[in-house]
């Protein structure tokens, strides 16, 4: 059930755009603001604020799902949760003009559609910050969603979400929450890089991966762009300026494929439902 509602998903994302109501950044900052204008963060002890947040409603959906009485409503259920859960349409759409953009030789234009996917960090390239959005928007929603069904999606996303709330608004429960996201990233972000060995170089990446696989430390991000430099190495010429983003989001791409034939594997040992 976990792998034909991944399927449906992935082919109605690859055919479709959503509208604003299959988004997770629609409820989720209704599920914030809402939070926010009761207090609830302050009636409750500050380490156990962010938690209980994303938590309870993460309960209801798995308590909810776990007594539907009938398969089909369960997957139909399972299927329109990861549906709004999965991908992230704004990026999806800078990056189509983007590609637009650079093919009519406008690059202001590029630039500017390249600023509206988060650069944030300098010393990241515009195909590496595709390739972590890709990493955040699907592979570790798909993750989730195979290990713990709709409760685990939900219950990621929402992490996500409003760890990037706190860090906008400048809260106080910001480094919890990027303590808490970096748990949740732990074993995802590690099978999401061994995908890149298998699809990519695997004998020049293989070390790197190795090197990150026990350490705790190592942040999620720079162990995926790592890993996938190894994997896919590229030296982005200013003259074909869509030749990184799109070699990086094709390896991402082939990636996803990998991650659905491993939940595929699992699911014929029964280790998935």
């Amino acid at each position: 059930m976990i792998l034909m509602s991944l399927l449906i998903v992935l082919l109605i994302e690859r055919i479709t755009t959503k509208s604003k109501v299959w988004q997770a950044e629609f409820y989720s900052t209704w599920y914030i603001n809402t939070v926010q204008s009761i207090h609830l963060p302050s009636k409750l002890p500050a380490s156990w604020s962010l938690p209980l947040t994303v938590i309870l409603p993460s309960l209801l959906v798995y308590w909810a799902i776990d007594n539907l009485n009938s398969g089909i409503i369960e997957l139909i259920v399972s299927t329109l949760v990861l549906m709004v859960c999965i991908g992230c349409p704004k990026i999806r759409e800078a990056y189509k003009c983007y590609l637009h953009a650079a093919k009519k030789g406008d690059s202001q234009a590029c630039d500017s559609f390249r600023e509206q996917i988060d650069m944030q960090q300098p010393d990241i390239t515009f195909g590496q910050q595709l390739i972590w959005q890709n990493y955040r928007h699907y592979a570790a929603v798909i993750l989730w969603f195979a290990a713990l069904g709709p409760a685990g999606a939900i219950f990621y996303v929402l992490t996500r979400d409003l760890v990037e709330y706190y860090q906008q608004h400048d809260l106080s429960g910001a480094k919890q929450g990027r303590f808490m996201l970096g748990l949740l990233d732990w074993i995802p972000v590690r099978i999401t890089a061994f995908g890149f060995l298998v699809i990519g170089h695997f004998s020049r990446a293989l070390s790197t991966w190795l090197g990150y696989l026990p350490d705790p430390s190592t942040q999620a991000k720079t162990l995926l762009l790592k890993v996938a430099k190894k994997a896919e190495e590229i030296e982005p010429k200013e003259e074909y300026c869509t030749e990184e983003p799109c070699t990086l989001v094709r390896m991402a791409k082939r990636n996803i494929m990998f991650l659905l034939v491993l939940i595929a594997a699992t699911t014929l040992m029964g280790v998935t439902h």
